[in-house]
Formats: structure tokens, sequence, C-alpha cells
């Protein structure tokens, strides 16, 4: 018995790893090759009725990057989803979106145009107070103690911004989508807050007491320095002010937390 090796035009045996062919040496490999033949042309007429054949190579190629059509029709109503929502995906998959800045009473408004953008947002509870009225009570010695600190850390210009969790209550307007707290002359407003926080583009919030923690909503949070993700955002939990100010031992350890706590967002 004889071997004879598959001719060009027998093409289609080859794709299905046929290299060789063995039969018998009476049988006429001319007529091997012409049934072959006949084989491909029939072959590449049912080929040519069938419109927009997808090409095997160019399949091939697109699975092996990883992008399959299956895989782009899945992805899609997802993206539907969060266009529609009108938010971005990280507010999307937490449940929460800000509430634009138009529908803010105008005091927060205003307020938010005098604040400028920072990496790294600090808050406390009489923040608001200190910022509308020069004669707040402890208002110079918490102003020199956040210059301190802030000199103590070392940070470039416009690293660090200032935005209140509070209002005074006197020029909070309640007219919007949301409910203000007031507690003690002031008027606080969790998704006002953290709105603003998005619209000055923080990557960290330093929230100082838990007071400021509660009304930004951060309720029954573990006892401070601690460090959480609230709305996408890294949240650093301190002492109240007024607390620092009366216990110096514990500045030293908070300088020492805040410096290893800020390298994620300050690289």
């Amino acid at each position: 018995m004889a071997f004879a090796f598959v001719n060009p035009l027998t093409a289609l045996w080859e794709e299905q790893g046929l290299s060789c062919l063995l039969m018998p040496e009476t049988v006429n490999v001319l007529d091997v090759r012409q049934a072959a033949f006949d084989q491909l042309q029939k072959q590449q007429g049912s080929t040519a009725a069938v419109p927009n054949r997808p090409d095997a190579a160019a399949q091939r190629q697109r699975q092996r990057a990883g992008h399959s059509p299956g895989q782009s029709s899945h992805r899609r109503p997802a993206a539907q989803k969060t266009a529609k929502a009108g938010g971005s995906p990280v507010a999307a998959a937490g449940g929460w979106n800000p509430l634009p800045a138009h529908l803010w009473p105008g005091p927060w408004q205003e307020r938010l145009a005098q604040t400028r953008p920072g990496v790294i947002l600090w808050t406390y509870y009489d923040l608001g107070a200190d910022i509308c009225n020069d004669q707040t009570p402890g208002r110079q010695e918490r102003s020199a103690f956040l210059r301190q600190l802030l000199r103590d850390l070392g940070h470039p210009a416009g690293t660090h911004t200032f935005w209140p969790v509070c209002l005074p209550s006197a020029g909070t307007a309640t007219a919007d989508a949301t409910t203000p707290e007031s507690t003690g002359g002031s008027a606080s407003n969790a998704d006002i807050f953290w709105s603003g926080v998005r619209c000055l583009k923080a990557r960290g919030v330093v929230v100082m007491g838990p007071a400021a923690a509660a009304a930004a909503g951060l309720r029954d949070e573990p006892r401070p320095p601690q460090q959480l993700v609230y709305h996408g955002h890294l949240v650093w939990l301190l002492w109240d002010i007024d607390v620092l100010l009366h216990f110096d031992q514990r500045y030293a350890s908070m300088l020492a937390f805040l410096r290893h706590a800020f390298m994620p967002v300050l690289r």
C-alpha cells in the first residue's frame, strides 16, 4: 500500500487535520484528486450562498483579545443604566447620587462658590460658624490649631480645603429636597455636604469630632482615629478640635496617623 500526499486542492481535508491518505496501490491518485477537487468546489458554492459569514481568523483574534460579541452585548445594559440614573459609576454602585448644586439652598451655593477645591477636605461641627462669624467663641483657638497642624503636615499649598458640615441655621433654607437637621443653632444636610465634597474634587475627608460625624451621616462609627470609605471617599475620623486643644499627648499620635493615612491620596 502506498501513501499519497493530499493535493493543495483538497484544502478542506487539510483543515480537518488530514495530511496524507492511506489507500491501495490499485487506486488511481488522479481519481482521488479529482474527487477532492469536486468536493472543494461544492463547499465553495455553499459558502458563497451564505451572506455575511464571519471571518474565522477575525473571530479568533477577537477571542484572544477578550472581546466577543456576547461580552459587549452584556455590558451595554449596565452602562445604559448608569447613564440613565445621571450619576457616576461609583455613585450608582453605592446607591447614592450627588445633589446638583443648583438645588441647594442659597447659603450653601454661596459657600461652595467661595471654597476652593482640594485633595483633602476638612470639616468640624463649628466650621460653618467660624467661617460666617468672626466673633464665634473659640474661633481663634481652632484656627491657630489648624494652621499649626497643616504646617506640621508640610503639604504643598492647595492640598487642603475646608468645607462645613453645618451652616448657621439663621441663613439656611429648608425648602430643598432633603430635610436638614438643626442642633445648637446650626443646620446640617448630609446630602449637600457630600455633594460638595464631590464638587470640590476631594479624594479624602477628615471629619473631626462625633458631632460632625453625626451631621455627615456617619452614625455609630468606631472611636477615632479610624479610617473608612463612605460615598466613594476615604474618610478619617478624628477627635474634636476642642478635645485636642486640651490633650496635647494625642497630637503626636494624630499627626503620625494622618501622615500615613494621606499617602494613598497624595501619590
